[in-house]
């Protein structure tokens, strides 16, 4: 019970001996220091590794529509086979209330980690002003600067895992549903990606403040 008083004695001494060595500093002292700040962040993520809950047997079935108007199963057609039975994330976007297309980024999945991306901001003197032509030089006018912008570090390397994807347009934005007329679901891939490996970045991004 002694020694353990003592101990407690002891930290409580040392510890009011390091709080006795802080300065305090004043304007002027703060003035001559100077720092930089910034985040790096590495990370791994995956998007539909194992499937989706929509179509976890692997396949997508077409659709027709009931009496009611209600897509149901269409079974005439043969259900779109998903790669490796793994039927990936599905997006898609319409312009515009009036466009009668969608963009479609289909059968998204796989895994992608990176490491060594950085966010800080730095000070910009000049920049390429992609708004003015110079027509002496044909080319465009570099502008003076003196901005603090954000600087996104691209990472030094990022690695796919069974990574892929296919960009697609469609006439809906539902896979295998047909338009409230009756007209079929009509789709038309573009290309596909396959990614599986590391690539290796350089450079940087640049966000500039704007009025």
């Amino acid at each position: 019970m002694i020694k353990n008083t003592l101990k407690t004695i002891a930290l409580i001494s040392v510890a009011v001996s390091s709080n006795a060595e802080l300065v305090s500093m004043d304007e002027s002292n703060l003035a001559n220091i100077s720092g930089q700040g910034g985040v790096y962040l590495s990370g791994e993520f995956s998007i539909n590794k194992e499937g989706g809950p929509l179509w976890e047997d692997g396949t997508r079935p077409y659709y027709q529509l009931d009496g009611n108007g209600e897509p149901v199963v269409d079974n005439s057609i043969s259900p779109d086979q998903c790669n490796n039975g793994v039927c990936g994330l599905r997006l898609a976007i319409k312009l515009n209330e009036n466009s009668e297309g969608w963009y479609v980024i289909d059968d998204l999945s796989g895994g992608m980690s990176f490491e060594g991306l950085t966010l800080r901001t730095v000070n910009i003197k000049s920049a390429v002003d992609y708004d003015v032509w110079d027509d002496n030089t044909n080319d465009f006018q570099i502008v003076a600067l003196d901005e603090e912008v954000l600087q996104i570090g691209l990472p030094g390397k990022v690695t796919f895992n069974d990574f892929k994807f296919k960009y697609a347009v469609a006439n809906n934005g539902e896979f295998g549903v047909p338009l409230a007329d009756g007209t079929a679901f009509k789709q038309t891939e573009i290309f596909g990606v396959e990614l599986n490996g590391a690539i290796t970045l350089q450079g940087n991004l640049l966000l500039f403040p704007v009025d």
